[in-house]
């Protein structure tokens, strides 16, 4: 299985890659690349950029069988767009991950959509890699529903 790890740009995320780098060290059949924005962490069992460009990331996307991140808007789209199995973690506020509920709301908003998955820690990363991920992707939304829904996340982002 082929993993891409991203947490964005903005904040560091040392929860969701320190739960990565051990799930990879723990299942070293599985390749992981990371992208993991402005963190102290040396992940040991990952292959890791602090920051990649965006053709890397569109490579690193594509070339993933599921992809693991935070809720972030970028990353939903584009794994709707290229019908990649997302599992994602929100940030939370009060772990001084992000500066707001926002991230939150929107797994609230977007839990139980076909393709994704959203966990509650860091402790589901586990099963929702090794048991949930080939479930994902084989449910993933159907071309004719995909215009849709990024259209409805596009809204959601304008709201």
């Amino acid at each position: 299985m082929r993993i891409f790890l991203t947490v964005g740009s903005m904040l560091p995320f040392d929860r969701l890659v320190h739960a990565m780098d051990a799930w990879a060290g723990a299942n070293r059949h599985a390749e992981v690349f990371a992208q993991i924005g402005d963190s102290d962490l040396r992940p040991e069992h990952i292959d890791y950029r602090h920051f990649i460009s965006p053709a890397d990331f569109r490579g690193h996307f594509a070339a993933s069988d599921v992809v693991v991140s935070h809720v972030g808007m970028g990353t939903v789209i584009t794994a709707f767009e290229s019908n990649k199995p997302l599992v994602m973690l929100p940030r939370r506020p009060e772990l001084g991950e992000v500066t707001s509920n926002h991230q939150l709301a929107t797994a609230r908003w977007l839990a139980g959509r076909p393709g994704m998955r959203i966990i509650d820690d860091e402790r589901s990363l586990p099963s929702a890699l090794s048991i949930e991920a080939p479930a994902i992707g084989a449910a993933y939304i159907e071309t004719g529903t995909k215009a849709a829904l990024v259209n409805a996340l596009r809204q959601f982002i304008a709201d």
